[in-house]
C-alpha cells in the first residue's frame, strides 16, 4: 500500500504543475536505493492540462482512456485512469493483488479498445483487493474523465484506507 500512496503522491505533484504524464505504467514506476517510488520517463509529457494529439502510434493502447482511445485526447484525468491501471498491474497493485499479469491479459489491443469503448468494459479487480481500493479504482476509471478522482484525492483516500487497515490488523 505504501507503493500505491507514494506513486500517487508524485502524480499529485505533477498534477499541482500541471504536467500530463501521458504514460503512466508500472514500467515508469521505478524504486530508489532505498524503496521510494518514483515516476519516470517524461518523454510524452506535457505541461499542460489538457491536449490532443494527431496519431496514436506506438503508445500502449491497455493503459489508454477511452476519450484518448476515441478522440486522442490526454489531460490530467486520463494519467487518472492510466493510474488505475497501472494500480491493476504493477507493484503498486497488482503485484499486492494479482501476482504481475499484464492488464487485460486474455485481450489484443483491438478487441481491449472494442470492450473498453463499446461495451464500457472494466477489468475486475484482482480476489484479496480490498473492497475500498476496488471502489477508488472503479472511480478513476470512470468514463466521463469529470467523474474521475483529482491526484490529491486518490493520494488522500489511499492514505485514509492504509490507516484502517493499520488498526485492524
Amino acid at each position: 500500500m505504501r507503493f500505491c500512496i507514494e506513486g500517487a503522491a508524485g502524480l499529485a505533484y505533477l498534477e499541482s504543475v500541471k504536467c500530463i504524464h501521458r504514460d503512466i505504467a508500472a514500467r515508469n514506476v521505478l524504486l530508489s536505493e532505498t524503496h521510494q517510488v518514483k515516476v519516470s520517463d517524461f518523454g510524452m509529457s506535457d505541461e499542460r492540462t489538457m491536449m490532443q494529439d494527431e496519431k496514436l502510434d506506438k503508445v500502449p493502447i491497455k493503459w489508454l482512456a477511452p476519450e484518448t482511445m476515441q478522440q486522442r485526447i490526454y489531460s490530467l484525468k486520463t494519467d487518472v485512469w492510466s493510474y488505475g491501471i497501472m494500480r491493476y498491474d504493477s507493484i503498486q497493485v497488482w503485484e499486492i493483488y494479482a501476482e504481475g499479469y499484464e492488464p487485460y491479459p486474455s485481450l489484443s489491443n483491438i478487441q481491449t479498445r472494442a470492450k473498453i469503448i463499446v461495451q464500457n468494459y472494466r477489468m475486475e479487480m484482482p480476489k484479496g483487493t480490498p473492497a475500498a481500493v476496488s471502489q477508488l479504482i472503479a472511480q478513476c476509471w470512470a468514463k466521463n474523465p469529470a467523474e474521475r478522482p483529482a491526484f490529491t484525492t486518490i493520494h488522500q483516500t489511499l492514505q485514509d484506507i492504509a490507516a484502517k487497515e493499520s488498526t485492524t490488523t
